[in-house]
This record gives C-alpha cells, structure tokens and sequence, in this order.
C-alpha cells in the first residue's frame, strides 16, 4: 500500500499536544536532561503533517535499555529499531495512527545524547526557521511538493527533504558563527 502525507493547517493544540506528551515523558525517561518540540508542529503558524516531534535529550544513549524501552512501550509508544538501524544515533518510538490520523503517526520520540548533532541539527533548523520567513516558506513549498507524491516507504518523504535542510543548517551555522 503506497502512503500518503496530508499537510493540515496549522493547530493551536500542536504545542498542548507536545506538553501533554513530554510530561508523560518525564517519569518513563528519568535520565532525560531536556526534551524540545522540533518539527513543522513546532513553528508557528506552519502548515505540517500533523505529528507531533519530540527531541529528548540523555547524557547516555546506553541508558535507554530494555527495561526503559519497555515501560515506553508499555506506555503505548512503538519502538522502532528499523528507524533506529536507517537514522543511527539515536533511539526512536512513535505513537501508532489514531482514528482520526489515516496516514501518519500522531507523535514521533527521538531519543538522543544531549550536545550531540543529532540533538543540536533538528533544534538549529527549528530555530532558524522560526525566524525565517522566506526559508519557512521554501520549506512549505517543498513539502506539499513531496507530500502530493506517493511512497512506498515513507521514510522516502523525508530523504528527500535532506538537502534543503542541510542548506538550512548550513545557513544558520554561517548565522551563528
């Protein structure tokens, strides 16, 4: 079955929804240092795919061990090794599709080690996107370009964006530095 991805209007409970979660969070993940809301879920007033990012930020990926993958499970989160083994450095679950989400996961869990880039990159792109007009709307355009295509695996959505967001990136640094 080839997936799709719906762009929604932007949503005032995104950011409720992100709370929600991380405070469900916090007693799942106790060697959390920080969790951030990252994705198009987190800038406001951006058209997204309505799942919600969650960046959560350890001192030692090792620490995420079975016992913790497992009471994140038990939570109702799907921990996803097959993402993990494509996006290395990193541990990742998401919320299975609700009734009311036909092709997409309603939330996203990343799990990563705080000051890396994997911790780093998603917030710097965040960042300057929030500050950005102009990249935010190039980096609309792009997604409902991708998001009218069908795939047959929907990490292929994504790959697809990676060179706009490396130029994002690449631009903030310059920014930054």
């Amino acid at each position: 079955m080839p997936w799709r991805f719906e762009i929604s209007e932007p949503d005032p409970a995104w950011p409720s929804r992100y709370e929600a979660a991380v405070a469900e969070m916090w007693p799942l993940l106790p060697m959390a240092v920080a969790f951030e809301h990252v994705g198009s879920t987190s800038i406001p007033r951006m058209p997204a795919i309505p799942t919600i990012d969650i960046l959560a930020g350890v001192r030692d990926l090792a620490s995420i061990d079975a016992t913790i993958v497992n009471s994140v499970v038990a939570a109702g989160w799907e921990h996803r090794p097959d993402i993990e083994a494509m996006i290395p450095g990193r541990r990742f679950f998401n919320r299975p599709c609700g009734s009311e989400y036909r092709v997409t996961r309603t939330h996203h869990l990343h799990i990563v080690k705080m000051n890396s880039a994997e911790w780093r990159d998603p917030i710097t792109f965040r960042d300057f996107l929030r500050g950005n007009e102009e990249a935010a709307r190039r980096y609309l355009e792009l997604k409902r370009t991708l998001a009218s295509r069908e795939y047959e695996n929907p990490s292929d959505y994504s790959a697809q964006k990676e060179t706009f967001v490396v130029s994002i990136l690449s631009a903030a640094r310059g920014k930054i530095s």
